[in-house]
């Protein structure tokens, strides 16, 4: 006998089945998934006559008329039949008959035999039994997985610690002497990054670890990238000139919100990173749900000498110019089960993504870099210590 979550109704057991019976606590009493009918509605839909249309004043059929009777369907009135203790009978036709015929012999009502209520209440004893097993081992389960996302959450806490407290160690003169004097290299600033984000992981559940890739672009003039912080996810495009002056990229990035999928793409986002050398960068970005927020990055080595991520830049480029206000717009309207309209490419003038033949002309990046932006990075403090 098959069974939906709609039968648990705050039960956690499955029915209890006793053919052609099932009982479970939202229906009770049921045969083939119908309960039992009262006396008095089966008569009336027994001797259910169409009283004809509505009319007006006038005698003419009112242009509203009231839904139509819907009887019931066969299995309903087999179900009843053997409800009552009556002869099964497989046609819709010959089951109404027996009914109508036993509701008139017994003033309109029916009787359920002692049998079937003693079965329903032995039904009901046993699924209770089976219930309160079955709510043990759920909220046994329930702390199982509470317990093992403390453990994610503790471990993602520690790391994300080691990293600031290596970002706040105190920068000695001959470290600063190491410093990257001249632009690093595509090489050095591309790969997968390990992200701490306290701002984002104390607001919202992230029990996963916050990612970031970085990419080169196949003329090398544009970073491409993707992020993935939980409760929010996207892709950037770098608008800064490439070497980086200072080490210092402006990015662009358009996204979505992981839970509803609401995107995200306007001219406010804005992310900007100084790489400091040795894999790590310290930064700033803007996110309408956050406002702007610190976060720093550590290069994973293993993971970034283990992937090709430039092979991943066509579908950045995709991805970023999917993202826009035609998208949203179709979004919006698909939400309210209507039609946005066919699916168009945003390209944006002397990209490096490929596109009309006026965007393939220059492989520059019409932006610039916007100095001096409410986004800027926020330096570091003269004794070497971050932000966070």
């Amino acid at each position: 006998m098959s069974w939906s979550f709609d039968d648990f109704d705050g039960g956690f057991a499955a029915p209890i089945s006793s053919p052609p019976f099932t009982f479970s606590r939202s229906g009770g009493l049921k045969v083939n998934r119908y309960a039992r009918c009262a006396g008095s509605r089966l008569y009336d839909l027994l001797t259910y006559v169409d009283p004809g249309p509505v009319l007006t004043k006038k005698g003419k059929p009112r242009v509203h008329q009231p839904p139509p009777h819907q009887d019931e369907t066969a299995a309903f009135y087999e179900a009843q039949l053997v409800h009552y203790g009556l002869k099964p009978l497989k046609t819709k036709l010959a089951a109404k008959n027996a009914l109508l015929v036993s509701l008139k012999a017994n003033n309109r009502t029916l009787t359920v035999p002692e049998g079937i209520l003693k079965l329903e209440r032995e039904l009901a004893a046993q699924f209770e039994a089976k219930n309160a097993v079955a709510r043990k081992e759920y909220h046994a389960q329930r702390e199982r997985e509470r317990e093992a996302e403390e453990v994610k959450r503790k471990k993602r806490k520690r790391e994300e610690e080691d990293l600031i407290a290596e970002f706040r160690k105190p920068t000695s003169k001959k470290a600063k002497s190491n410093q990257p004097s001249t632009p690093l290299s595509l090489t050095e600033l591309c790969g997968a990054y390990t992200i701490v984000a306290p701002q984002v992981t104390d607001g919202w559940d992230c029990n996963a670890p916050l990612t970031l890739q970085l990419a080169p672009s196949s003329t090398g003039s544009h970073l491409w990238g993707s992020f993935n912080f939980g409760v929010f996810e996207g892709t950037l495009r770098s608008r800064s000139a490439l070497p980086a002056i200072n080490n210092k990229v402006k990015f662009h990035w358009r996204g979505r919100e992981t839970g509803e999928g609401e995107t995200t793409y306007g001219p406010e986002n804005i992310a900007e990173f100084e790489f400091l050398g040795d894999g790590k960068f310290f930064g700033t970005m803007y996110w309408d749900c956050l406002g702007k927020f610190n976060l720093m990055g550590k290069l994973n080595a293993v993971t970034t000498r283990s992937r090709d991520f430039s092979r991943d830049v066509p579908k950045l480029k995709e991805e970023y110019w999917s993202i826009n206000d035609a998208s949203y717009e179709r979004a919006r309207v698909g939400r309210w089960g209507g039609w946005g309209g066919y699916e168009d490419e945003e390209r944006e003038p002397n990209s490096d993504t490929d596109g009309p033949s006026e965007d393939r002309d220059s492989d520059g990046d019409s932006d610039g870099d916007e100095e001096g932006s409410e986004h800027e990075v926020e330096e570091q403090s003269d004794d070497g210590e971050c932000a966070f």
